[in-house]
Formats: structure tokens, sequence, C-alpha cells
């Protein structure tokens, strides 16, 4: 069955958990939290901690600390636990995930970020990948478009008018991202081989159980879906 998703727009304590053929998505204003830095690093781990106090430039310090505090935030109302106590671990790959012993609805959850934007893909007994990124500029895109893209992408990608190739790059792109997430794989050669297409492909159905969407684009942002089911 085809994922439905459904994009959570307020956070409610208890959240409803996504049914069985749900993605939830959340987006935050990460220049939007709170400028209350010392309630926010109160609520990370002490490794989360540790690596806030190793930013160089406060700006960057700033976005990672509402970026835990609000993935947390999130985490924890569907879990019914305060944003400190989520306790968050990583599975065999290294990818983020909720420590099985708090887990009892097999929650899956990934988040990404560019900016000033942070993207979050909450789904239940499925792996998922997401994918925000910033569009490159034109004089940028063809080199990494040509390490990663498949014939008939690159083709795609050269017949439009030029001030269409970097946004359309950026589908793919997002598309390629979210999909190694989900495979628990990354960007690696095998991901860079798999057909992700254009956004007006609709869904792609990479095999495998691995599934892809674009998402609808906002300024100069590209964003991508991915999940894997259970064969």
């Amino acid at each position: 069955m085809t994922p439905v998703i459904k994009w959570r727009q307020r956070l409610q304590e208890p959240a409803e958990l996504p049914g069985a053929d749900e993605i939830h998505l959340w987006q935050t204003d990460l220049d939007e939290a709170p400028a209350t830095g010392g309630i926010l690093f109160r609520t990370l781990s002490s490794s989360e901690q540790e690596r806030a106090r190793r930013f160089v430039f406060e700006e960057h310090r700033r976005r990672y600390l509402a970026t835990r505090a609000w993935l947390r935030s999130v985490l924890g109302a569907y879990l019914n636990l305060s944003p400190q106590a989520v306790p968050l671990a990583a599975n065999a790959h290294g990818k983020p995930c909720i420590a099985a012993e708090a887990n009892r609805a097999g929650l899956q959850f990934n988040l990404s970020h560019c900016d000033r934007r942070a993207l979050l893909a909450v789904t239940a007994g499925r792996e998922i990948g997401v994918d925000l990124q910033g569009v490159l500029r034109d004089a940028a895109w063809p080199a990494v478009a040509g390490r990663c893209c498949t014939p008939d992408e690159w083709e795609h990608v050269h017949v439009l008018p030029p001030a269409m190739r970097a946004p359309a790059f950026a589908e793919i792109w997002t598309r390629k991202e979210a999909a190694g997430k989900a495979a628990g794989e990354g960007l690696t050669s095998r991901i860079f081989s798999i057909a992700v297409g254009p956004a007006n492909w609709g869904r792609i159905d990479c095999g495998g159980g691995l599934f892809v969407w674009s998402l609808p684009a906002q300024d100069r942002f590209a964003a991508a879906v991915a999940v894997r089911q259970s064969l």
C-alpha cells in the first residue's frame, strides 16, 4: 500500500501516531526558535551538548540547538515523553533512531536541514528517508550531476531551458539522498545508479520495496521523501 503523506502544522501532546499507511511531515524555521538558548541547551543529551560547544560560529550553534530541540519536542509528543527524555540512538548503519525500549509503536524518523529550514518525516513500521537541499548555482550543478545522474536523468535536465536545469537537478538530487537514507546506504554507487527521475514521473519504484517522491518546492529549495517497505 502506498503511504499517504500528511503535513503536520501544530505540535500537540500527545501527538496522534501515524497510521500504518501514513507519513507525517513536519517543517520549521530554525531562526524563529525562541531566543532561550539555555533552555534549548538543557533539552539535549550530553553528547549533543558537547557537539554544540564545538561550533565556531554562533549562527551554526544556534541552528543546531534549535534543530535538536525541535526534533526532541516532536518525537517526545509522539512518545508522551519530555524532549530531554527522548532516548535517541543509532542503528547498525549509524542512522539516528529511537531506542527500542521506548519505541513500542515502531516509529521511524529522518531529519534534514538546510540553512534556516528543517524537515522531519515520521512513520511506523518502515524505513524512511527525507532530504532538503538548496538549489545549486547554475555554474555548480553540472559537476555534481555528472557523478550521480543516470543517462536518462542527465538527458531530462539538459533538454530543459537553462533557467530550469538547476531546479530540475535539485529534485533529482534530493530524491537520491532520500532514497539512500531510506535504504540505509547513503549516497553509494548503487543509489547513484537507481533512476529516480524528475518530479513529473510521480512516485518512483526503485525496486526492493524502495519508493521515493518529490515534495512541493519552496523558493530555492527542493525536498523529497522515500520509504522502504517491509518485504
